[in-house]
């Protein structure tokens, strides 16, 4: 399963307008919440900050990879966002994360929600790549970006 498959543009957040991590996750919840009306900002945000609390899904050089299971949910679901200033995700290298890729999935795609995190976490490995999506001008930019990588992998 490619990324593309899964990340729609009225899914990229260019600029978050949040500063922590838990507005950050409320953030994701509200734009996934508007895009599919069935599902609930509260139980999208929820099920984001539980998974937090058995460690942050902030990994390192300004990534985040939020994940979680939803029951009502039909297909995975990818949003991104972007923080250029960054906020504080408890990464494992103790830097601010600028990138977050919310992986969301169904509570029966077990191993295809675990080959996409696999997938998006060999993809950010590389800096030419996190930078280009930093320096993206907008959410078509960084749709193309991640379509074009996509492809590569």
């Amino acid at each position: 399963m490619k990324i593309a498959d899964s990340l729609s543009k009225e899914l990229i957040l260019p600029h978050l307008a949040a500063k922590t991590k838990v507005d950050s996750l409320m953030e994701f919840a509200e734009a996934l919440a508007k895009v599919h009306p069935t599902l609930k900002k509260d139980d999208i945000a929820h099920i984001l900050l539980e998974r937090e609390k058995l460690g942050s899904t902030g990994i390192q050089d300004g990534v985040a990879i939020p994940h979680g299971k939803i029951k009502d949910l039909n297909n995975i679901v990818i949003l991104f966002g972007r923080s250029p200033e960054g906020i504080d995700f408890q990464a494992h290298d103790n830097k601010p994360t600028n990138l977050f890729f919310v992986l969301l999935a169904p509570e029966t795609a077990t191993s295809t929600h675990l080959k996409l995190l696999a997938r998006l976490s060999k993809l950010l490995k590389n800096q030419e790549l996190r930078d280009e999506l930093l320096k993206a001008k907008d959410a078509e930019k960084i749709y193309q970006i991640l379509c074009r990588e996509d492809e590569k992998a």
